[in-house]
């Protein structure tokens, strides 16, 4: 839904003023309806009408009309808008434009395309503007120039998004705009979080040698990443846990979003603890590297030790002691304590509980016990061969 404000404008604009209305309705579609309450009010009216016509409509006929939602409103869209302004066959090209952008939720390739085109422009909001400028003024060096003063601003919003003097600049432009535009300094603060936590998530993982199925897989469960934002995470993972090394960009770039709030630095060493005691519990080396991220972060040490002791699996030196974490007599043999093992796993994977309605408490609790549970079973087959 969210670049229907863009194409609605860059439509109307084509039809009336040529490429200069194109690229200026585009433009203003993007500040004036998709990134304000605009397209809000217009989702919560659709919603309204979808709700109304469901319950005037009979049981059976269900079945037909959700064959329907989802699939409708933006062939309308491109229907209506394309016959008004360009007959016939702007009526066939919007009709399939329509489809395409709106009507293909379950279309991989549509999703990729919509969440692509809405991060490009969260991007380069300003380089838009100042290529649009240019390029309806009909000047080269005024296109030149405002490409890269839109570049240098948009590199300052996102990078230094809580820079003081521009969350002054921004809050001052709050209060005088009624619209409330430009409110895309939240979900680039979201984004660049999200993108160092990947990267350090990745990095945590490698530090003891390898990334696992269940180091990714504990990331998942603990942040609620966008569908849109999934290729982009994942690229940040795979580049990330080539290696250790570069964790430090990441580390600042958190400590810039954290600033001096010491239950958001503890959170993001929490996790990244989660993390490293998915697939085992954690080494020398990863803690080592933990403690490095929270000396960036600027936590106290006290805190960062009160963390580390709620992952510090008790050091069992007996066999005894493994015996009790798998719940096996000490005589087992290796068979029995393989099927003892995958019982638990079955019993405590965050999947299982995740799909059950687990809360994250309960979660990342049964990422600590699978830990232990695979160090019991490590342990003991070592001990019988």
């Amino acid at each position: 839904m969210s670049p229907l404000g863009k194409f609605t404008l860059a439509v109307i604009g084509l039809r009336f003023w040529g490429a200069d209305g194109f690229f200026i309705g585009m433009f203003l579609g993007q500040i004036f309806i998709d990134r304000t309450f605009v397209i809000k009010k217009m989702e919560h009216w659709l919603n309204l009408l979808n709700d109304n016509i469901r319950l005037l409509l009979p049981y059976k006929y269900y079945h037909y009309y959700n064959l329907i939602d989802g699939n409708f409103w933006g062939k309308v869209w491109g229907g209506v808008l394309g016959a008004l302004l360009f007959g016939l066959n702007g009526f066939i090209l919007l009709f399939i434009a329509g489809h395409f952008i709106f009507d293909t939720p379950n279309s991989r390739h549509a999703r990729k395309f919509r969440g692509a085109f809405d991060e490009f422009w969260k991007k380069n909001l300003c380089l838009i503007g100042g290529a649009v400028l240019g390029f309806v003024l009909r000047s080269q060096i005024l296109t030149f120039v405002g490409v890269i003063l839109g570049f240098c601003i948009d590199y300052y919003r996102l990078e230094k998004g809580n820079n003081a003097i521009w969350q002054k600049v921004r809050g001052y432009w709050l209060r005088i705009n009624h619209l409330k535009l430009f409110l895309n300094a939240k979900d680039a603060k979201h984004a660049s979080f999200i993108e160092a936590m990947a990267g350090l998530s990745a990095k945590t993982a490698k530090a003891d040698g390898a990334v696992n199925e269940q180091e990714i897989r504990c990331f998942k469960h603990l942040f609620e990443i966008k569908e849109a934002e999934h290729p982009y995470v994942a690229k940040v993972f795979n580049q990330a846990k080539a290696g250790t090394g570069g964790y430090e960009k990441f580390a600042k770039q958190l400590s810039k979003i954290a600033g001096d709030n010491i239950e958001m630095q503890e959170n993001i060493i929490d996790n990244l603890f989660k993390i490293a005691a998915a697939d085992a519990p954690f080494n020398d080396k990863e803690e080592k590297f933990l403690a490095d991220v929270a000396a960036i972060l600027g936590l106290p040490e006290g805190n960062f030790s009160m963390i580390r002791q709620r992952y510090q699996i008790k050091e069992t030196a007996t066999q005894t002691d493994y015996c009790e974490v798998l719940g096996v007599f000490y005589n087992a043999s290796a068979e029995e304590i393989r099927k003892r093992w995958k019982e638990l796993l079955n019993l405590y994977h965050p999947d299982k509980l995740q799909a059950a309605g687990a809360s994250a408490e309960e979660i990342a609790a049964a990422n600590i016990k699978m830990a232990e549970i695979n160090n019991a079973y490590k342990m003991l087959l070592k001990q019988k061969k």
